[in-house]
């Protein structure tokens, strides 16, 4: 890996998180999942392992190119291009409504209260979640700059140590305006009836830890020996004081932290902070592994597909899996054979997004791919300019904002 240069390694994690989350989904669409996994939590935990490292490589993702990028182009450049990126995330969770709704398996109004972010769409949660993350990302920009990467750590830690009171809040009547308040409370607080986990609040610990694995990796990107021995040893030190963390949070109620609590939804729903501790544990081991691929060559890049086009496999896998979720009549094998081609076929339509989204596609000689790949811009580009648009609007409007400018200007100096 060249000094300053692309860091393999993160796409590499991405699709080994693309690949766990499939995997998963693809289990979930023939209820194979639930009649063979679940009774296995070493394999479900393993799996489920894709949530925190979406996240925690979303803090990484900031750290090593916005932050950059806030100081090269400045902080309104940046916030328009995260406004974008957040808008599309929106759009994408959105219109994985679509196949529900045609086939019959949520009404218009449970539609309605999933475009507002008041529902559950199946599969597809985490883009809700991206979609928040990105309209806070250039708060937390800001955070970081004026005051530091590890008082942002210490908050969202003492966040997750403070479970206990969290679940004495009083939540809003489930009741009460056909619910909204409830789920806005439990989405983003984590207070309530706890059915949708984790909070945006507490996935802010994921978050910070993306951006320390972040510095490590930029350091690292010396390419000098001492630097990446240095870089393994955070790494190994970081693993262990997460581990730690789970250890010593196991005991904390008033959940019971078991085998089954753990691999299933109960801890993560509850934000337990175990369940943090321990995923970021796993997803943070994961990467630290993943960056130690270092060369970036055809067969790493082809490899690579699903992780570089994470957000394509997300939403056009998943819409997929929505439309063949059934319950199939066959025993586990066959259903476990089924998943394999369901999971077999996303990467398939991944791949194929990937050459029609290839910078020489729309000249290329293959008609075929030189058609599909201008339809596909005809279609897409308008749309990306609207998001575009719709971005610059909303960051000129916040920019005027008195606070936000203020946080702005102070954050022109590095603070470490």
């Amino acid at each position: 890996m060249p000094p300053g240069g692309k860091i393999p390694g993160l796409d590499i994690a991405r699709t080994v998180a693309i690949v766990l989350a499939m995997l998963n989904h693809s289990f979930i669409a023939t209820n194979v999942w639930r009649d063979f996994f679940e009774g296995k939590p070493h394999v479900t935990f393993a799996v489920r392992l894709a949530t925190p490292m979406f996240i925690i490589l979303f803090g990484a993702l900031l750290e090593i190119v916005y932050r950059r990028r806030a100081v090269r182009d400045g902080m309104q450049a940046v916030t328009a291009r995260l406004f974008e990126r957040g808008l599309l995330c929106w759009l994408l969770y959105t219109l994985t409504l679509l196949p529900l709704l045609l086939l019959g398996k949520t009404s218009v109004k449970s539609a309605l209260f999933g475009a507002l972010l008041l529902g559950k769409i199946p599969l597809t949660d985490i883009l809700r979640y991206y979609a928040i993350l990105f309209f806070m990302a250039p708060l937390l920009l800001v955070v970081r700059q004026r005051w530091g990467l590890y008082p942002l750590l210490a908050t969202t830690t003492l966040l997750l140590l403070a479970h206990p009171l969290f679940v004495l809040l009083p939540a809003p009547d489930p009741e009460f305006a056909h619910y909204a308040p409830a789920r806005m409370a439990d989405l983003i607080l984590g207070i309530g009836d706890a059915v949708t986990g984790p909070s945006v609040l507490h996935s802010l610990f994921f978050v910070a830890l993306g951006m320390l694995i972040g510095r490590i990796l930029n350091e690292e990107r010396s390419g000098e020996i001492v630097a990446r021995r240095a870089a393994t040893g955070r790494f190994v030190v970081l693993a262990a004081a997460l581990g730690f963390g789970a250890l010593a949070t196991a005991l904390m109620g008033p959940e019971r932290v078991t085998a089954q609590s753990a691999a299933g939804m109960v801890l993560r729903n509850a934000n337990h902070p175990f369940y943090f501790f321990a995923g970021a544990c796993g997803a943070t081991s994961i990467i630290a592994l993943c960056r130690l691929v270092r060369h970036d060559g055809i067969w790493t890049q082809r490899a690579t597909i699903p992780g570089r086009r994470s957000l394509f496999a997300f939403s056009a896998g998943n819409a997929f899996l929505i439309c063949v979720t059934w319950d199939y009549g066959f025993d586990i094998p066959g259903r476990l054979a089924l998943s394999g081609v369901f999971f077999l076929t996303v990467i398939v339509l991944t791949a194929l997004y990937d050459i029609l989204m290839r910078p020489t596609a729309r000249a290329s000689s293959n008609r075929l791919v030189r058609v599909a790949s201008r339809c596909w811009a005809a279609i897409a580009d308008p749309v990306n300019q609207r998001l575009r648009t719709a971005a610059l609007g909303l960051t000129a409007l916040l920019w005027h904002a008195p606070v936000l400018s203020k946080r702005a200007e102070a954050s022109g100096g590095q603070c470490l």
